[in-house]
């Protein structure tokens, strides 16, 4: 009992720690990591590469269907976060009396939308069954559930997010998301079940997580997690729907760009390619989401600096988002330069050697990861730079997306070599992010009276350089021979030294960040 006393009493104090939430993270990840390339390949080995890329063609659809709450989940979380900065109680009473109404109705009319749909969506959208993929309509009745119990998850999340709770809903949505939901998928999997029961866990795990992330905001602040009342306000739905119209496009434009790729290629050159594809973007996409981590456990404190009259806290944003970008860019060299280095020994032994792809697609992957992680910050800080940087960061990720997918498609379309093809959607990519990256750091930079160009120079010329760089000595390097893996190590030693040079790492920052792990480390 003293011992879960005093764990309780430490996860209370650290329920807002950015560090401790990152390293939980970092843990929690590495574990989920872990466990995901062993279900890929326990789920490859039971599903076929048609029915698996078929799989992970729905979960990209899913995931643009997420997007049927209109950006009203991110709106709440920047709103609620405003007004906990001003210290506005009632207004946040009030907001939160009218979002619960509206993310109640908006749920239960999409579930019943898209389920009754369900009959004619495979058609529309072009998704042909594959051996052993069951009923493709009761696969989407499926995804009209999921889509409403999303919503529903999504209230509770953001009122975690935007009271600072970053640390305690880490570890629940590793445990059931990523561990025990692709456990029974792959049970299920064995056992040849359609794929809309093989799916099942994933619908139990979204329920367990959401039911947590509302005992969560009972815990650390009651008032958010009050189920009534339930109130009507247009007034106050005006201004939620307001913000949420250009949060929509934000996270309509940034689903385009994560997965439509995945689409289109499955749609002209066959699910069979995908797993390949996927496979060999693994590592990258583990690792932008670990570094992205970073930003988001940052960001509910720095939306509270920025938005707070005082002009100290506003002078800590720029310090913090600062420290922050550096070790962005840091450790997206780390991720780059052991990917480049180690990923067709990695798939010779996660897979096969018939899965590694060809340089020039893993260097454009990588080029990918650098970019999205380098700007980063100054991206996630330009939707925080008022109502017109909302605004400008919404017209920004639908304007990138949408060039993303159609130089996506002009790839495939085009280029009849298949490997040609997939690296021409994977540079699309890197086009669509670098133009994303480089205007929305201008809004941030002109936010906070900071140069726009030293900004672009360390969040995108400095990544792409050393994505080049890397891509270039692989090539010449490019054997898995011990010989040939210790020089190319020596040289991206040296290269990450001046990468670190060049973001501006140094003493200081190495040393203030090493007593507040010592201070963590020591629960203090």
């Amino acid at each position: 009992m003293k011992l879960l006393s005093e764990v309780t009493s430490w996860l209370k104090r650290n329920r807002t720690s950015v560090r401790m939430a990152f390293v939980l993270r970092i843990v929690s990840m590495a574990l989920g990591s872990l466990f995901s390339l062993f279900w890929y390949r326990l789920l490859l080995r039971a599903m076929g590469d048609p029915l698996l890329g078929l799989f992970q063609n729905f979960q990209a659809l899913t995931r643009l269907g997420g997007l049927g709450d209109f950006g009203i989940t991110g709106a709440l979380a920047l709103k609620a976060g405003t007004l906990l900065g001003r210290k506005d109680d009632t207004g946040l009473r009030s907001l939160l009396s009218s979002a619960r109404t509206l993310f109640l109705l908006l749920s239960l009319i999409l579930c019943v939308v898209f389920v009754g749909l369900s009959p004619w969506l495979p058609q529309w959208l072009n998704f042909e069954g594959v051996s052993g993929a069951g009923s493709m309509k009761l696969l989407f009745a499926y995804g009209g559930i999921n889509l409403g119990l999303f919503i529903l998850g999504g209230y509770f999340a953001s009122l975690n997010y935007a009271h600072g709770t970053v640390t305690w809903p880490i570890l629940p949505t590793v445990l059931f998301a990523q561990i025990l939901a692709p456990f029974f998928h792959w049970r299920l999997a064995l056992l040849h079940m359609p794929l809309w029961i093989q799916l099942t866990p994933y619908l139990g795990s979204a329920v367990l997580v959401a039911f947590l992330a509302w005992r969560m905001l009972k815990w650390s602040h009651p008032c958010l997690g009050d189920l009534i009342p339930l109130r009507m306000d247009c007034a106050e739905w005006k201004t939620l729907i307001g913000a949420s119209w250009w949060m929509y496009l934000l996270t309509l434009g940034t689903a385009i760009y994560v997965t439509t790729d995945r689409l289109v290629i499955g749609a002209v050159l066959g699910t069979a390619v995908i797993p390949t594809y996927q496979a060999n973007y693994k590592v990258c996409e583990l690792g932008i989401t670990l570094i992205v981590t970073a930003a988001f456990v940052s960001f509910p404190k720095i939306t509270q600096w920025v938005a707070s009259p005082d002009a100290a806290d506003r002078r800590r944003s720029i310090v913090e988002l600062n420290r922050l970008s550096v070790f962005e860019i840091v450790l997206a060299c780390i991720v780059t330069l052991g990917y480049l280095a180690f990923n067709n020994l990695f798939i010779g032994l996660w897979l096969d050697k018939a899965h590694r792809a060809p340089l020039a697609l893993q260097a454009a992957f990588a080029g990918n990861l650098a970019v999205t992680c380098g700007g980063n910050a100054g991206i996630q800080l330009s939707m925080r730079a008022g109502e017109k940087g909302l605004k400008l960061a919404g017209l920004a990720a639908l304007g990138a997306g949408l060039l993303n997918l159609g130089l996506s498609i002009a790839s495939v379309k085009l280029v009849k070599n298949v490997p040609l093809a997939l690296t021409g959607v994977a540079v699309a990519t890197i086009i669509a992010q670098s133009i994303y990256s480089i205007y929305l750091s201008t809004v941030t930079s002109n936010y906070l009276g900071i140069s726009a160009i030293r900004w672009v120079a360390r969040c995108w010329a400095l990544p792409i350089a050393f994505t080049v760089a890397a891509a270039v000595l692989k090539a010449i390097f490019p054997d898995d021979s011990l010989m040939d893996l210790g020089l190319l190590a020596g040289c991206y030693v040296l290269l990450f030294v001046v990468v670190c040079w060049l973001a501006g790492m140094n003493r200081e920052i190495l040393r203030a960040e090493l007593a507040h792990a010592r201070a963590l480390l020591f629960f203090s």
